[in-house]
């Protein structure tokens, strides 16, 4: 799992010198569709454990919540019930190609881009800036979402360390046989041990940070059943790449 402000490539601030360059779909970009795991925020919770996995990875020393879209690499093995549409998407690639401010940038009232190519556009684009030096539309929701992760952040940080310094979490290793001589071998997530939910430390936590903590360690673990449905897709795709040697996203 990454931290967000190592996703972008290229970013560039938006003024009237760059605000010509359009932006497409987001799927119409390579980090949207290939993103093994998705840095994510407690906002964004329900909607996310509905479709992948939603667990922690330390960087950087601290724990960083994320959704785990596949088991493998490069875009592949993502499940089929989690379309790439733009509304399923985890917010930070909702909002993809502007980038999620840092908390000074937030202060700072900043806009900025990711200067990054669209290498499979679907679209025709719009330009960042209209000719009356206004966001267009698109970049202004995406500027919104983008805007709302970085709101977003503090809490689901502050959460997370709790979490860790509690001692609440344990390994989620992730051996699978996938098939075809392919195997997947995830061993640096973090989730929240069952076994320790009841414990003194959680209802300590839960009065600290609300009762939406609670509801979100409870979609927690239910989202980790996901895993199965990511098994299956792994696997399929595995199967699928040996039956079309051209395709060499494994």
């Amino acid at each position: 799992m990454v931290a967000v402000d190592t996703l972008y490539e290229h970013p560039t601030i938006l003024d009237v010198a760059t605000g010509h360059q359009r932006i497409f779909s987001q799927v119409s970009y390579k980090l949207v569709r290939e993103l093994q795991f998705a840095p994510a925020v407690l906002m964004e919770a329900g909607q996310l454990a509905r479709l992948f996995p939603l667990c922690w990875r330390m960087t950087g020393g601290m724990p960083v919540l994320g959704a785990l879209r596949s088991f493998l690499p490069g875009g592949s093995g993502q499940s089929p019930d989690a379309p790439m549409h733009e509304a399923l998407l985890p917010l930070v690639l909702q909002c993809f190609p502007l980038v999620v401010p840092s908390q000074e940038g937030l202060l700072q009232q900043q806009v900025l881009f990711d200067a990054t190519i669209a290498d499979s556009p679907t679209d025709i684009g719009a330009p960042l800036l209209m000719g009356d030096g206004r966001l267009s539309r698109p970049a202004m929701d995406r500027a919104k979402k983008a805007i709302a992760f970085a709101r977003a952040q503090p809490a689901t940080d502050a959460l997370s360390a709790d979490l860790a310094s509690a001692g609440l979490f344990e390994p989620w290793p992730l051996r699978f046989d996938l098939g075809q001589g392919e195997k997947v071998e995830i061993e640096d997530l973090l989730v929240v041990a069952a076994s320790r939910l009841k414990a003194d430390e959680v209802s300590t936590i839960v009065n600290r940070h609300g009762v939406g903590a609670g509801l979100f360690l409870s979609l927690h673990r239910a989202s980790l059943f996901r895993a199965s449905h990511l098994l299956a897709a792994a696997k399929q795709a595995v199967l699928q790449a040996r039956r079309d040697p051209a395709d060499t996203a494994l």
